[in-house]
């Protein structure tokens, strides 16, 4: 703020493993954002280090960060983010796009994600054409494309009703069953409960770091 510097993130300490479904929680202003923001190498960490998949991202320019998030990590947003000119086979083949896949093979890929989803049937509509449900699993088919490392989902069910939101779950439910680490950024406590593991954050510090089960777990990554 002007030519003070705000520290967001208080010497966080962090170990995600592989195939966890991981909630990270906390109140406005607490770095839950942030931390998702770094956790998705949107941004970089001003000191400390982001290990990923046994490799420093905190230290690599842009250029390899946007191959790392077109890989590694599949996005789902609160706002959905499709394009609306677009219908849903397209907008899921769209990260294909980016990696230099042919037509016909990212059409193909797409359709298997969207079957995943159970939208194969709504393939050619377009975003103004299907519920705010059926939206946000089009975005889950677009996030699961590459076969990301992980699964970053910022408050995906915020904008959807109570069945829908219990509909969408059980989906990433699914995805973690599959193999896939999910990271899901909520405020809700019904749907961090779906999560088998919970980090909540206050004032820029873990507060708590606990399984289903109760355990407390260490932290050990330091960003």
């Amino acid at each position: 703020m002007g030519n003070q510097a705000i520290p967001v993130l208080k010497g966080i300490n962090l170990d995600i493993f592989k195939n966890e479904y991981v909630a990270l929680m906390g109140p406005s202003g607490s770095g839950k954002s942030t931390l998702m923001n770094i956790l998705g190498c949107l941004d970089s960490p001003t000191a400390g280090s982001y290990i990923l998949n046994e490799k420093d991202v905190s230290k690599m320019p842009d250029n390899e960060l946007a191959e790392v998030r077109n890989k590694d990590i599949g996005f789902v947003f609160q706002q959905f983010n499709l394009l609306p000119r677009l219908n849903a086979a397209e907008n899921v083949a769209l990260p294909l796009v980016y990696a230099g896949i042919p037509k016909r093979e990212r059409m193909e890929r797409a359709m298997e994600v969207l079957a995943k989803v159970g939208l194969a049937e709504r393939s050619h509509h377009k975003p103004n054409e299907m519920s705010g449900g059926q939206i946000q699993r089009v975005a889950i088919a677009r996030a699961l494309i590459n076969n990301p490392a992980i699964i970053l989902a910022d408050e995906p069910t915020g904008n959807l009703d109570s069945k829908t939101s219990i509909e969408v779950m059980d989906i990433f439910g699914k995805i973690q069953a599959g193999g896939n680490t999910v990271i899901l950024v909520t405020h809700e406590e019904d749907i961090a409960k779906y999560a088998k593991r919970i980090v909540r954050l206050r004032d820029g510090v873990i507060e708590s770091d606990t399984t289903k089960t109760g355990h407390t777990i260490s932290q050990a990554i330091e960003i």
